[in-house]
């Protein structure tokens, strides 16, 4: 995974591109959370693993990656709405919208799982292709150390 680094991700969540209906409201009853994991044995919002974020409207240190923000919405007759946005921390700093969910049902976080299990996906293939770039990179340039070599051994023998 990527460094930490310093963002103030209110900021940088309004900050981008589209119209989305969260304001991201630092305020109670209002919270975010990096998103790790998928706990698929419960059916609600304890099935979305990851560590609460403080400081989102502050500049602070953050772990770019998979982020769930909730907001409070009232409605008529006292119910409560809530407002769930997933999205991404890239490592400079900016930040990119995936998906949001308006929803008083208790089995929100199931409705989530497809696109966190997605994002995870992606991770890991481009986590994968890369590593296959970097073995292809080296073995090329292991053959073109060898044939240096070679060529050196071959002037130093003359």
């Amino acid at each position: 995974m990527s460094q930490a680094i310093l963002v103030n991700l209110r900021e940088a969540f309004l900050n981008a591109p589209g119209f989305w209906q969260t304001r991201f409201l630092i305020k109670t009853g209002n919270w975010c959370k990096l998103v790790e994991g998928l706990d698929k044995s419960r059916t609600d919002g304890y099935s979305i693993l990851g560590g609460f974020v403080n400081q989102c409207d502050q500049l602070s240190t953050q772990k770019p990656g998979l982020y769930l923000f909730c907001e409070k919405k009232k409605q008529k007759q006292n119910a409560t709405e809530r407002l769930y946005t997933l999205f991404i921390l890239e490592p400079d700093g900016s930040v990119e919208i995936l998906h949001e969910l308006r929803t008083a049902s208790k089995d929100w976080g199931v409705q989530l799982w497809p696109q966190i299990d997605a994002y995870f996906i992606r991770q890991q293939h481009s986590g994968e292709r890369r590593r296959q770039e970097l073995l292809q990179e080296i073995q090329q340039l292991e053959f073109e150390l060898k044939q240096r070599r070679a060529e050196l051994a071959a002037l130093s023998e003359n």
